[in-house]
């Protein structure tokens, strides 16, 4: 299903719209509301965007906006039309209850995007997760359990939890080059400490990378997962059972299918587990020595950047770079520094974009018409008569047959042009009736001196009929 096929067209238009940001602010209001109630009445919504969005609903201009005079009199009529925009574009529908109050209803997709706007917003990493120990747990209870049903759904709450897992570690690899990027930007000491203790070590160190090598430890729980795991694949009898489980649940649609899906989750599950430390978890902590050591050094680079060579170069460095054309200063620092222009050449430096000119107009050429050489014209066809004609060709092939009925392309002799030539036209003339010869064409082909020609085989006729 393509994107737009499971969300309305114009769901994203209020986002893109000059109000975009007291747009943003309703759909947080209307993510809070219906999470607090399960039937959500519109005059409820009403009156928490009414006291949430108050001074921004009072500095809105609406420009552009479809809105009434009567809505854009005072901020009771903005909110009905912040109520009226959003229901119209998709974020939510209206129903009447039993007791004829109109209620807000939010559909599937609207959920999502509403809960993933209000995580970015709240910006709090995820906190006591336990995907490794979640995959121990349910597989070593379901190990011990005599039911079928209970090991063929940890298998693939196994795979669910492993998937998430490997998400959240990329996620968190990633996480760490973005603090690199922050860091870049930073010019003061108390800014690269609170980035460093406050943000990078309570948003990933305490709350991914702690939790990954204590609580949640993959070396500790991965042979456990993998020998339980191994103990089923083995078991043909209890994998056919789980299959049925399986194809009762309807999560395939014949038992072969449901067997084979189950093999392919526990085994792409104990690849995961054998390569989670060097694919994953070992290039994390890599990423965070090179970042606690740049951290460090910027904040070395900081703290003595006024007290010693390489902070005074630094400040002559910077200078420079805001400024390409700062030729005073470099004229200063000429006599201590010697400082030189570096340059590149690329493949575009000795290229110019043509740019096209004014088209002029010019004489016209006159084409002289020459008139057809028919001295020629008869000449070369009496050649191509004498040299190729029918006579020519059965002359040629009689000298292929010799006293023999049948001859090969092997015994074909392909030394020149006009030989190469000459096939091709027996070829083209063996099917004619007058023909004293019949070609037929078999699989393959012979190639000598350059040319090609198809495998051949060319019989006499009997009878020339």
């Amino acid at each position: 299903m393509k994107f737009f096929e499971a969300v309305p067209d114009e769901l994203f238009s209020p986002l893109a719209s000059p109000n975009r940001v007291l747009y943003a602010d309703a759909l947080d209001v209307l993510y809070t509301a219906y999470r607090e109630k399960l039937k959500l009445p519109e005059d409820m919504l009403y009156s928490m965007l009414r006291s949430r969005l108050e001074q921004q609903l009072a500095e809105a201009t609406f420009e552009g906006e479809d809105i009434d005079e009567d809505e854009l009199r005072d901020i009771s009529g903005r909110a009905r039309f912040l109520i009226r925009k959003l229901g119209s574009k998709g974020w939510f529908e209206k129903e009447r209850g039993t007791d004829f109050r109109e209620y807000i209803t939010v559909p599937g997709h609207s959920s999502r995007l509403l809960e993933l706007f209000h995580a970015l917003r709240e910006d709090t990493p995820a906190r006591g997760y336990s995907y490794v120990f979640g995959t121990y747990s349910t597989l070593k209870v379901a190990h011990e359990s005599d039911s079928v049903y209970d090991k063929m759904a940890a298998v693939y709450g196994a795979y669910d939890n492993t998937r998430a897992l490997i998400n959240l570690l990329q996620m968190v690899y990633h996480n760490v080059k973005h603090y690199f990027q922050m860091q870049i930007d930073m010019h003061n000491v108390g800014e690269v400490l609170a980035s460093h203790f406050d943000d990078f070590g309570q948003k990933v160190m305490e709350a991914y990378i702690r939790p990954l090598k204590i609580k949640d430890s993959v070396p500790k729980y991965r042979v456990p997962i993998q020998n339980v795991l191994t103990d089923w694949a083995e078991n043909d009898e209890l994998l056919i059972a789980m299959a049925n489980a399986a194809l009762a649940d309807r999560r395939g649609d014949t038992p072969e299918d449901c067997r084979a899906d189950l093999l392919r989750k526990i085994y792409w599950i104990q690849e995961c587990y054998d390569n989670l430390e060097r694919d994953y978890l070992d290039e994390i902590d890599a990423q965070v020595r090179r970042y606690t050591r740049a951290a460090t050094q910027k904040i070395e680079n900081l703290t003595n950047r006024d007290q010693n060579i390489r902070g005074n170069l630094h400040t002559v460095l910077t200078a420079l770079s805001r400024n390409r054309r700062a030729a005073d200063l470099v004229d200063t620092i000429q006599p201590v520094f010697r400082l030189c222009e570096q340059t590149y050449l690329s493949e575009s430096s000795l290229w110019y974009r043509k740019r096209p000119g004014k088209r002029t107009k010019a004489a016209p050429v006159l084409v002289q018409e020459t008139e057809a050489d028919t001295a020629a014209a008869a000449k070369a066809a009496a050649l191509l008569r004498s040299e190729y004609g029918r006579g020519a060709i059965a002359a040629y092939v009689q000298g292929w047959l010799g006293e023999s009925d049948v001859c090969r392309s092997e015994d074909i002799p392909l030394k020149n042009d006009k030989d190469y030539v000459m096939s091709l036209l027996a070829v083209l003339t063996g099917g004619d009736r007058s023909a004293d010869f019949t070609v037929q064409e078999l699989d393959g082909e012979r190639r000598e001196n350059g040319y090609a020609i198809p495998e051949l085989q060319i019989s006499r006729k009997e009878n020339n009929e």
